[in-house]
């Protein structure tokens, strides 16, 4: 700046006080709002990669983790059986509908290791329900929901709900399997 020029100001002193007003109801929300996003907005979860290995071979498919505020889903690509392409192996295929904003999935971290112990009776797959339409094909209305389906994909058993513990999923996908043999075997 040299000497003798004009000062200059980023704000003109002689606004009037209902400019200053309407500057201020510009800012004020958007500094809010700013302010609000960055307390409210969380991170996302982790990916686990012992627990992707797992549901990939749970699944026997190929899988992407979908990351989100609470779960990290760890969506099989692969689609599930119909009756126009059933599984060639035979085996039922438990569902594990979730998603990245499921609460309930995300104190559920125990579900691919507890699964990969029933591998020799049922394909196991986790989908996301903002990921594909199987959701919607099987009536999914919450997470978490596991629908456990025969080989040509015709629902045998439902379970919706968190557990709390491995050996209470344990339980869980025991009765399961239990109410598809019963209904296989009436066929």
């Amino acid at each position: 700046m040299t000497a003798g020029a004009p000062r200059r100001q980023w704000w003109n002193p002689g606004w009037s006080l209902r400019a200053w007003l309407i500057i201020l109801a510009m800012v004020f929300p958007t500094v809010g709002l700013t302010a609000w996003v960055g307390l409210a907005a969380r991170g996302e979860s982790g990916v686990d990669a012992q627990v992707e290995a797992l549901a990939r071979e749970n699944a026997r498919a190929e899988v992407v983790a979908i990351r989100g505020p609470e779960h990290t889903a760890y969506h099989s690509l692969a689609p599930l059986p119909t009756a126009g392409a059933p599984r060639p192996d035979g085996l039922p295929t438990l569902v594990y509908f979730s998603a990245p904003t499921c609460t309930a999935c995300a104190r559920m971290p125990f579900i691919h290791e507890v699964m990969a112990g029933y591998r020799e009776r049922v394909v196991f797959v986790e989908k996301s329900v903002d990921r594909d339409t199987s959701a919607a094909r099987y009536g999914v209305r919450e997470t978490p929901t596991f629908v456990l389906v025969d080989a040509q994909g015709q629902e045998l058993a439902r379970a919706a709900g968190g557990v709390a513990t491995a050996a209470a999923f344990r339980d869980e996908v025991e009765q399961l399997l239990a109410a598809a043999d019963g209904r296989l075997a009436g066929r």
